[in-house]
């Protein structure tokens, strides 16, 4: 998801690839609530993705999702759809 986030925040949302400075940005995450890989980093880059003014909307797949979790660290939370 680190990786997923970062390439969101750097390579799609920005004017060379066609993001739009007066339009809000808004990227929908769907997940199964476990993170397999750069655990470490994942709170650090949801920070900077939020930072640079991107709307994090999560939709979680599965019952392993933890909306605590999941809350603090996104800017909405849809669980088990």
């Amino acid at each position: 998801m680190t990786g997923g986030l970062q390439l969101m925040r750097t390579q799609v949302f920005n004017e060379t690839n066609g993001d739009r400075s007066q339009v809000r940005n808004v990227a929908i995450l769907l997940t199964d609530g476990i993170p397999t890989r750069e655990l470490d980093q994942l709170l650090a880059e949801v920070q900077r993705t939020k930072d640079s003014g991107i709307r994090i909307v999560v939709v979680g797949i599965t019952d392993e999702v933890s909306i605590e979790r999941t809350s603090t660290s996104t800017s909405t939370f849809i669980k088990n759809m």
